[in-house]
């Protein structure tokens, strides 16, 4: 994706970003609110909801955004460095989501979902390591 059309996907795809991020952050804090009610349903829904848009998140990410930063390196040098820089953080958060979503999956054929519960604060510490990272390589586009 080279000039204009390239510009416009990367473009798109960060509105998109910024979009999935605020779903992102609304559903980790209902998740957080149902993990203090009793109702192991109301519980499950969330924290299944929450596992889902961590997956699409880190998706979006990793195989548009950065593709795409990638690939127009020539046009957004900065970005790229920074990119670079920041990879580890955005890497490490995105392991964390999937060790999260796979503690889930235990979680829910076990029917136990405390180990779950108790992991959230460092999901949501890694989350903001993720979109400082994240907003640290935007300024520079």
């Amino acid at each position: 994706m080279e000039g204009k059309d390239g510009e416009q996907g990367l473009r798109h795809a960060l509105d998109e970003l910024l979009a999935e991020r605020k779903q992102l952050l609304a559903t980790y804090y209902q998740a957080v609110s149902a993990c203090r009610d009793k109702g192991q349903e109301h519980r499950a829904q969330q924290l299944a909801r929450l596992c889902q848009l961590l997956m699409d998140y880190a998706a979006l990410w990793q195989f548009e955004i950065h593709d795409l930063l990638v690939h127009s390196a020539a046009k957004h040098p900065m970005a790229v460095q920074v990119l670079e820089l920041h990879q580890p953080v955005i890497q490490r958060a995105a392991d964390q989501a999937l060790d999260f979503n796979d503690l889930f999956d235990v979680a829910m054929r076990e029917g136990k979902f405390s180990p779950v519960e108790s992991r959230l604060s460092a999901l949501g510490e890694s989350l903001a390591n993720r979109f400082e990272a994240e907003d640290q390589i935007m300024l520079n586009l």
